[in-house]
């Protein structure tokens, strides 16, 4: 079944297949560890107290109270007080902001998501994105080319970008300090 996330671009609502995420085998292949023994590939899991072995398949968790009963709600607390719980980019829609190509470079992409039946314009969107429901969502990227598009969940650093011309301000005052002064060479041994 497919994923979709809501986006809004002005007063547009949109769906969007979300892909799976990709990953380091995707870029680089898959290493797998086979173990046998007499010619038989070996499995991990637990050993149980009466002997069976529990793979990991058939391990899951859930939440219970002191009593064994589920608990179906969990609360997040900050500093002692409650922290509201916010929707998914799966149940509630995130808006869309045009931004230049040029903020792509000071973004850290932790996850990257290949976006399918994206009617998005080309270029460069911000958003937020939050693959389940939590007290916290990431910044997230869209990325829309001719060829495809994708979404790059992460942080944006403070990285300003260096142009052609940079300036020596160590230099600059030197020189300003000792006009006066005959010029004598500038030798590095010196400082």
């Amino acid at each position: 079944m497919p994923k979709l996330i809501l986006l809004s671009l002005g007063k547009k609502d949109l769906s969007v297949v979300l892909g799976r995420k990709v990953t380091k085998d995707d870029l680089y292949g898959q290493v797998k560890r086979v173990v046998e023994k007499d010619g038989q590939p070996l499995v991990r899991g637990l050993l149980a107290p009466d002997g069976n072995l529990l793979t990991r398949k058939a391990l899951s968790s859930i939440r219970l109270d002191p009593e064994g009963t589920p608990v179906e709600e969990e609360e997040v607390l900050h500093d002692g007080k409650a922290v509201e719980t916010l929707p998914s980019s799966f149940d509630e829609s995130a808006p869309l902001k045009k931004l230049p190509i040029t903020a792509l470079a000071g973004f850290c992409a932790s996850d990257v998501y290949p976006l399918e039946d994206c009617e998005i314009p080309v270029g460069l969107y911000s958003t937020w994105f939050a693959y389940r429901k939590g007290p916290v969502r990431k910044e997230a990227l869209i990325l829309v080319r001719e060829d495809g598009a994708f979404l790059m969940s992460g942080h944006r650093k403070n990285s300003p970008l260096v142009g052609l011309g940079v300036v020596y301000d160590f230099f600059d005052a030197a020189s300003i300090e000792d006009d006066t002064e005959e010029d004598d060479d500038l030798d590095f041994a010196m400082m």
